[in-house]
């Protein structure tokens, strides 16, 4: 017993000594659904216009760029990746000023800045099972303006939304998978947001090995559900969309 304690102090120490770093830049298209809407603030709320109302479901070119630090039990994923749409499309509903069945070219801006910390409940390399939290901020921008450039109405939003996390992953031999899922719905000064997303990626490493220096090729899927709804001086915005798509990568190990 006298040599046990000792022992496992410090194969503690040594895992507290040896943190596992990754940095992953990553590449893919990225889709959006749902419908955003802009009334008056105090008028009766109209029928929402989708996406392709507005010229916005198409594929947007999405790069992102993430780092992650395990460092025994504790695993900590910071994030960060941006998407810009733009197209023409017909109104199927008033839009703020802009009046239903008018012609308009819309912009829509989205950036998504994350970090998440899991704790591992399952005290092996080759597999991880991780509760924890974090935070989203998302940064949305969009403008509509009508054909004749006369109207135009925009959104430009900032909203840092709290987050719980669970993380599962696995090892066997060249191969790393892992599926994070992260969520939840707040209320910020009286904006609401719901935030859902849905990351499932595989690694297979063609240079060196695990926990040390080593390069990956990542294939990944990720969706993300976001709801927001909030009030600036003249408007309410609702915006309720998904977004998804694939992605691959190279992540570096150190």
């Amino acid at each position: 017993m006298n040599r046990l304690i000792p022992s496992l102090a410090l194969a503690l120490l040594g895992a507290c000594a040896a943190p596992q770093l990754t940095l992953q830049a990553n590449y893919g298209p990225f889709t959006p659904e749902g419908k955003i809407q802009i009334d008056s603030v105090g008028s009766p709320a109209t029928s929402e216009n989708s996406a392709g109302d507005l010229g916005l479901d198409d594929d947007a070119s999405t790069v992102g760029a993430r780092f992650d630090l395990k460092f025994g039990s504790p695993h900590l994923t910071l994030s960060t990746q941006a998407s810009s749409w733009d197209g023409d499309g017909i109104l199927s509903a008033d839009f703020g000023g802009i009046s239903a069945s008018t012609a308009v070219e819309s912009e829509l801006d989205l950036a998504l800045h994350r970090g998440v910390i899991t704790f591992d409940m399952v005290p092996t390399d080759f597999v991880e099972f991780g509760l924890g939290l974090g935070v989203t901020v998302v940064d949305i921008e969009a403008s509509v303006t009508d054909n004749l450039g006369v109207v135009t109405e925009e959104v430009d939003e900032s909203l840092p939304v709290p987050l719980l996390a669970a993380r599962l992953g696995g090892r066997f031999w060249l191969l790393d998978a892992e599926a994070l899922v992260a969520g939840l719905t707040a209320d910020v000064d009286g904006d609401e947001a719901t935030y859902l997303e849905i990351d499932v990626n595989a690694k297979l490493a063609f240079l060196g090995e695990h926990g040390g220096l080593s390069g990956s090729v990542v294939l990944g899927w990720r969706q993300i559900d976001l709801e927001v709804d909030y009030a600036d001086d003249t408007d309410d915005v609702h915006a309720d969309l998904t977004f998804d798509g694939p992605y691959f990568g190279l992540q570096l190990g150190l």
